[in-house]
């Protein structure tokens, strides 16, 4: 009786263990709107795959408060969890969990990531590494500039931010200029690693330019409504690649892809990989037309003296 009194406990032990809900760690480069809606559509589509929050999966969430001196404390605080998945947002710190992490056993699905190749973090576009995949946010700049010309008809020079030290900047600004050669655009870039040098650079643009695009930058994207008032002083459209509903007044418009449908993305990955898939059999994704939204602010327009083309006078990009 005794060795079935014990059986039937470790059988109800080892259910009880089949029943934990996997712990996947949230880590950020830093809490802002666009980063926080990849997390945000992460856990949104996790839910619809049937992860039931509490039941079948507990989220953790760390952040560097866009610190990079901090990056290495958060990687190790969310290792240490040892954790069945990870979900790395930002270019920089999958990069620096590629070095960090040293358990490769805890797969690693990357978001907010533009180019994860050009970065090394996948080896290719066909596979993720032997620890990590995820959903990349390549842009689509031919579209970005087809928007343009129907905002802006007639427009020549576009001027745009980076910060040179920046792997995901330097993929984009390889982009935006390949995209403008054949748009027959010019691409005026300007350098910029810290925030505090926006104001300057931003004013650089007067009289060179016929709009402001921004780029998915980080230095410049947590800085926008500074970005926005100067361009506002000096009477240049500025346009972003990232929504932001409370600058919908202050900027011209937005030709920007979906963090939330970035994290959507991230997320059936994700599924793939806890079902039992490995990360290097599995292609990054690659953001298709339906992961880009358009949109064009009256009120921004005005703001600089422009108006809405006819054209787009009943257009559903228009914001209200």
């Amino acid at each position: 009786m005794k060795w079935l009194l014990a059986a039937a406990l470790l059988t109800a032990a080892n259910g009880a263990a089949l029943a934990d809900p996997k712990l996947v760690e949230i880590a950020s480069f830093g809490e802002h709107p666009a980063l926080n809606q990849v997390a945000e559509g992460f856990k949104a589509r996790m839910a619809e795959l049937g992860y039931v929050e509490g039941k079948d999966v507990t989220y953790g969430f760390q952040h560097a408060n866009f610190d990079r001196s901090l990056v290495p404390q958060i990687l190790q605080q969310v290792e240490a969890k040892h954790p069945a998945l990870i979900l790395a947002i930002t270019t920089g710190l999958n990069q620096a969990a590629v070095r960090g992490i040293t358990d490769k056993s805890i797969p690693v699905v990357f978001g907010a990531v533009v180019d994860p190749v050009v970065a090394g973090i996948v080896p290719d576009w066909q596979h993720g590494s032997a620890w990590s995949s995820g959903a990349s946010m390549l842009p689509d700049f031919d579209a970005s500039f087809d928007y343009l010309k129907k905002v802006l008809p007639g427009v020549k020079k576009v001027g745009t931010l980076f910060n040179p030290g920046e792997d995901n900047d330097t993929s984009n600004m390889e982009l935006i200029h390949k995209a403008a050669a054949k748009a027959g655009i010019e691409v005026v870039g300007v350098p910029v690693d810290n925030p505090n040098d926006l104001p300057q650079r931003v004013q650089t643009f007067a009289g060179q330019v016929d709009a402001i695009f921004l780029i998915q930058s980080n230095v410049v994207q947590t800085s926008v409504p500074v970005v926005a008032q100067v361009a506002q002083r000096i009477k240049l459209p500025l346009f972003n690649s990232v929504y932001a509903p409370d600058l919908k007044d202050q900027l011209a418009g937005f030709h920007a892809i979906s963090y939330r449908k970035n994290g959507e993305h991230a997320a059936d990955i994700a599924d793939r990989i806890l079902k039992g898939e490995k990360p290097a059999d599995i292609a990054p994704y690659v953001p298709k037309a339906e992961d880009f939204d358009a949109y064009v602010s009256p009120k921004g327009l005005a703001g600089v003296g422009l108006t809405v083309p006819e054209a787009l006078k009943d257009s559903p990009w228009l914001l209200k």
